[in-house]
């Protein structure tokens, strides 16, 4: 029995070894795609593509800010007569904000009035005699002080009366008031923060790598949240960073003479670094070497598979722009996966040149808008986030 059942076992292993060696062929053929016969050349399909200019720009976490922020503040004890201009409200510079009770500063004017009139007669007369000889030096010293001292005091209630109305020093909003009506407010305390909206600032931070490349008066672009895009230019770059965050502070200003925009909205900011020339390509045709180094697969003269390491210098919705490859060639666009570097293929050219995404697959192409961070700004953007 024992004899028996082990010859059923060996026919068993060998009839597997018959029949599955018939399939080798069949199945590695199935492995390998593209090819017909067993040895012939590898079919891919390539594309000629040509570089083009590219502005790299840095992406920055921004927020908006007024141009300008004031608070008003009192320069007078007293009790809030009138707030002619309410929260809210555009006012035009000189306009009044905040309005004291005058309580008896206009009669001291009146009185200051009357008080140098008198002193200039006096000294009027005082020159008279003088030029007769009937009043000494020492006497027109004296009416020279006292016309002196009027005026100081004509000039103290002039400027006390004035400074009963507090003015816009420019046009802008009144954002809040800090006082209401009967409040009692004394000098040197806020009366009203006033807002210069237009322009209006978007501000951010860069990191340390990326402030040498930005220029003052280039220009920016703005995503704000929800979507709304805006055009600005670069006003202002800080010669110090933060002690803590060690980046820079920048500022691009935005028209605002609607009064469309409010501070404190979140957006994102790009700010034009430089150019560049680039290729544009879909990210599925970027892949790794074996030490894990960017790259994609492209074809010299003779049809031969080369891979080209590769820098990202922006990943976005319409495909990713990337540098280091000769300014035209030929990018294996189908079967790159399947070839290694120097194996020799046949080629099926697509018609198309330039741009492998057209702007019929991944629609507009809009350059003046903001990009995503380029790998030089990415630190910046996390450092801004992080923060």
């Amino acid at each position: 029995m024992a004899i028996i059942v082990a010859l059923v076992a060996m026919l068993w292993l060998l009839s597997g070894v018959f029949s599955g060696s018939g399939n080798d062929g069949a199945s590695v053929a199935e492995s390998v795609p593209d090819k017909t016969v067993v040895g012939e050349a590898m079919l891919v399909k390539a594309r000629k593509i040509q570089a083009q200019p590219f502005v790299t720009r840095v992406a920055v976490n921004s927020r908006t800010e007024p141009n300008r922020e004031v608070r008003l503040r009192a320069e007078l004890d007293g009790v809030i007569a009138a707030l002619p201009a309410g929260e809210g409200e555009w006012v035009d510079a000189g306009a009044v904000i905040c309005e004291l009770h005058a309580e008896d500063r206009p009669e001291r004017l009146a009185l200051a009035e009357s008080a140098l009139k008198k002193a200039k007669i006096d000294y009027a007369g005082a020159q008279k005699l003088k030029g007769k000889g009937l009043q000494s030096d020492s006497a027109m010293a004296q009416f020279e002080v006292a016309l002196a001292s009027a005026t100081a005091d004509w000039r103290r209630a002039q400027v006390e009366v004035d400074n009963l109305k507090v003015r816009a020093p420019f046009a802008g909003v009144i954002n809040r008031h800090a006082v209401e009506l009967g409040d009692f407010i004394r000098r040197g305390e806020e009366c009203a923060t006033l807002l210069d909206m237009d322009p209006i600032l978007v501000v951010g931070e860069v990191a340390e790598t990326e402030v040498a490349h930005l220029k003052p008066g280039a220009p920016a672009s703005v995503r704000l949240q929800g979507g709304a895009f805006k055009e600005g230019h670069l006003r202002y770059v800080s010669q110090a960073a933060d002690p803590v965050t060690r980046a820079y502070r920048v500022e691009v200003a935005l028209d605002n003479r609607d009064g469309e925009l409010r501070s404190g909205i979140s957006a994102r900011l790009a700010l034009p670094t430089g150019e560049v020339l680039a290729h544009r390509i879909p990210g599925s045709l970027l892949t790794l070497d074996d030490r894990g180094d960017l790259g994609v697969r492209t074809l010299d003269t003779e049809n031969r598979v080369q891979f080209n390491n590769v820098q990202m210098v922006s990943d976005g919705e319409e495909g990713v722009w990337i540098t280091g490859l000769p300014a035209q060639v030929s990018l294996i666009t189908v079967g790159q996966e399947y070839v290694s570097e120097g194996e020799q293929v046949r080629v099926e050219l697509e018609e198309s040149a330039g741009d492998l995404l057209a702007p019929a697959a991944v629609g507009p192409r809009d350059d003046s808008g903001p990009v995503p961070a380029t790998d030089v700004g990415a630190a910046a953007s996390a450092e801004d986030e992080s923060r």
